[in-house]
Order: structure tokens, then C-alpha cells, then sequence
């Protein structure tokens, strides 16, 4: 049987709709959808409830209500079981590597870890598709059997991001990903996303910095105190934001 070089070779036609979704008392009445290419921003200070929201999305908070659907499969109050199947799905990369990085694990062996725990057939020593999920995130193959430790911070960063690859999901969520990164290098990711988006790859991307949200995605949610505030094109949001936690935000934003 013939093999897909590519680290995508499992992307799918899913969409992930949330509709009032709440989380305990820390995010409220959120709606949204991502599906396969789209780009969706979710902004807002500090403590607003976006990580929150990005670990709901991955079933990691249990006080969830409201509706989340896969491709028209209710998750809320599902079974472990379905759940198990959103993830091979929809991938979490989180702010700061390490936590997605077992530091006793090589690269290759965190790979390898991902694609098991997603249910996909596993790489072997030599798979083609090592390499390719390697080069995909700009990675030297070489890297493959080094630690985390031995990883500068952007290298880290992508390691992270190719470990959610490796599980071929159709939808990627980054939350803060470029946060303790230099400019030039957090440049880099950025241009990685924008590639992903253009492979069919959904991108919800949680960021305080919004001078890179242009050309990323076209849609923004902005969340204060827990609520959306404000929502629509990215263009039109910041041009001319209409809710106060919109304003200041874009006012605290000088380079747009």
C-alpha cells in the first residue's frame, strides 16, 4: 500500500460549531465556528477567558454547557469516547512548548507519541513522513532525536506544532504561541500558520498581539470578562472597533 509523505495526509472536511458556550463562570454565550481553511482570532486582555476557551474546545474543562458540535456531533455531556475522537481532530498547541513537550522524550519519540494517542498508524524508524513533518515546520530532520532542551526557544515552538501535525488534525488551535518568542522568529511561526491555513488546515489563533492577525485569519471574537464583546472581519474589527475592550485594545496596539 502506498504512503503520503506529508504530515497532512489524514486532513478532513470537519467543522467545529459552538453556540453559547459557557465554562463554569469563567467564559459565557461564546459562538463560533472553524472549518477546514478557515481563520478565526479570539483577543481580549489578560484573564479574559481565552485559554479557557481554547481548552474547552479540547475537552480539557469540565464544566461545559451550551452546544459544541463535530461535524454535527453533539459534544457537551458526551462520552470520554467521543471526545477521544475530536482530538484526533482538533490539536491544542499551547503558549509555552514545555508543556506540550515531555522534556525526557526526543522529538522523534513525541511524534511518535501524537500519532499513537490520535489513533493514526504509527511512523516507523525511517518513515518518509518524519522527515517531511520535519521540513513542513522548518526543522532540521537531524533535530529529530535531540530533547527539548537542547532546542533553542523557536525550535521548541515548532517542535510543538509539528507534534499536533503529527496527528493529522483538520483544525489547529495555538494559544499564544508567539508570546515569548523574539519578533523575527515569531514572524516565522506566523508564516507557518499562514501555510497551514493554505493546506486546508483550520486556525483558531489566540493572540495578544494583533499586528498579526491581518493576513492570518479574517475573523476576530473579542472575549471581556468572559463574554464576547465584539465580533467580525478582522479588517473591519480593527479599523474601527465598536466595544470599549476593542478600542483598548487596538489603542495599546501603536504599530497597526
Amino acid at each position: 500500500m502506498s504512503r503520503s509523505t506529508g504530515p497532512l495526509e489524514h486532513v478532513s472536511r470537519d467543522i467545529l460549531i459552538g453556540r453559547g458556550l459557557t465554562v463554569g463562570r469563567r467564559v459565557r454565550g461564546v459562538d463560533l465556528e472553524l472549518g477546514p481553511g478557515s481563520g478565526l482570532a479570539v483577543i481580549g486582555r489578560s484573564g479574559s477567558g481565552k485559554s479557557t476557551l481554547a481548552r474547552a474546545l479540547v475537552g480539557l474543562e469540565p464544566e461545559l454547557a451550551g452546544s459544541l458540535t463535530l461535524s454535527g456531533r453533539e459534544l457537551v455531556g458526551a462520552s470520554r469516547a467521543a471526545w477521544a475522537g475530536l482530538r484526533s481532530q482538533v490539536q491544542l498547541v499551547w503558549q509555552d512548548p514545555v508543556t506540550a513537550l515531555d522534556p525526557n522524550l526526543s522529538v522523534r519519540r513525541s511524534l511518535e507519541e501524537s500519532r499513537l494517542l490520535a489513533g493514526r498508524d504509527r511512523f516507523t524508524r525511517d518513515d518518509p513522513r518524519l522527515r517531511a513533518l520535519m521540513e513542513r515546520v522548518a526543522l532540521a530532520p537531524e533535530l529529530l532525536d535531540r530533547v527539548p532542551g537542547a532546542l533553542s526557544g523557536g525550535q521548541r515552538q515548532r517542535a510543538a506544532i509539528a507534534r499536533a501535525l503529527a496527528a493529522a488534525p483538520s483544525l489547529l488551535i495555538v494559544d499564544e504561541i508567539t508570546s515569548a518568542l523574539d519578533r523575527p522568529v515569531a514572524w516565522t511561526i506566523v508564516d507557518l500558520l499562514r501555510s497551514l491555513r493554505a493546506e486546508a488546515i483550520g486556525l483558531l489563533m489566540i493572540s495578544h498581539d494583533l499586528s498579526f492577525l491581518p493576513g492570518t485569519v479574517e475573523q476576530v471574537l473579542v472575549l471581556a470578562d468572559g463574554r464576547p464583546v465584539e465580533a467580525g472581519p478582522v479588517a473591519t474589527v480593527l479599523a474601527a472597533p465598536q466595544a470599549e475592550a476593542t478600542r483598548a485594545l487596538v489603542d495599546a496596539a501603536p504599530r497597526l
